[in-house]
């Protein structure tokens, strides 16, 4: 019975460890929803090819997150058109280049290989996506469609509006409404 507890303590505090993180991820895949259109993404990241993958290495590599944190980053990423092997190119590249490792890097080695390192994690990360391409079954369905915001109007008209704060504002909000909500009952099991 203790061994029980002891492993539900564990558990415990590893998910308070966690969690600041993966809000934190929540909240950047809130921010790719609201201000990376969804044909933007579909464009750059959708596909088979070696570009989006390699593009979604380069996009993951500078991003301050850890590999709890790029779940949700990436799932969102994922819903907005981005290819299997560009979205685990993207979830491999970005906690290999956290600013925290590139610091710790520095400090035990040297400038060589704290430039060495991200371009490391660049490259692994677009062989991984690559792989992933070249061995994935060609599925039959439907392309993607862009879904409509419901903060906003379809044909992007509004970008434009008078008053750009207030898009601005109502952009991050149905961002965050994305992310906190619909992405989070989809990945929270």
């Amino acid at each position: 019975m203790d061994f029980i507890l002891k492993a539900l303590l564990s558990s415990w505090d590893i998910l308070l460890d966690t969690a600041p993180f993966a809000l934190l991820g929540f909240f950047a895949a809130g921010l790719f929803k609201a201000f990376l259109p969804d044909d933007f993404v579909n464009k750059h990241l959708g596909g088979s090819g070696p570009w989006p993958v390699f593009k979604a290495a380069l996009l993951g590599a500078p991003l301050p997150l850890c590999s709890c944190g790029v779940v949700p980053a990436v799932a969102g990423l994922k819903n907005q058109g981005a290819g299997k092997g560009a979205s685990a190119s993207f979830l491999i590249a970005t906690p290999e280049t956290g600013v925290d490792s590139m610091a710790v890097t520095y400090a035990l080695l040297d400038p060589f290989m704290t430039l060495a390192r991200p371009l490391a994690a660049i490259i692994t990360a677009s062989l991984a996506g690559l792989m992933i391409n070249a061995t994935e079954k060609k599925e039959q369905g439907e392309p993607f469609a862009p879904m409509e915001h419901p903060a906003c109007c379809s044909s992007c008209a509004c970008y434009g509006a008078k008053d750009a704060r207030s898009t601005k504002r109502q952009r991050f909000l149905s961002g965050m409404k994305f992310a906190f909500g619909e992405l989070l009952r989809d990945i929270g099991g």
